[in-house]
């Protein structure tokens, strides 16, 4: 399978799996904040790598809004996105950096 082909896979993948997660109950600020801290980690070590998608930051300053208006919910989805973003920035930090180091003489 090619890496194009791999990474379009891991991104239907990771989008599936955040649509289908749905909550039994609702979720409350502590869960928020547990998913926030989640990924705000992912995002640093997505912007030393020099990845960061620009989308972060928008989804998790909506996710803020969502949570000072009490949808924790929503804030929680928004979230787990701005993760996934930088989860797939990495991915693709890495397949750049085998790209790079493939297509240098040797």
């Amino acid at each position: 399978m090619r890496m194009k082909s791999k990474l379009t896979v891991l991104i239907l993948v990771l989008l599936a799996v955040l649509i289908v997660q749905s909550p039994a109950m609702a979720a409350d600020k502590a869960e928020y904040e547990a998913a926030l801290a989640d990924a705000q980690k992912t995002l640093k070590d997505t912007a030393t790598k020099v990845q960061l998608w620009t989308t972060s930051d928008q989804l998790l300053q909506s996710a803020a809004d969502a949570a000072a208006s009490g949808d924790y919910d929503l804030a929680i989805r928004l979230t787990e996105e701005a993760e996934l973003h930088a989860q797939l920035a990495l991915a693709t930090a890495e397949r750049e950096k085998k790209v790079w180091q493939n297509s240098v003489p040797k």
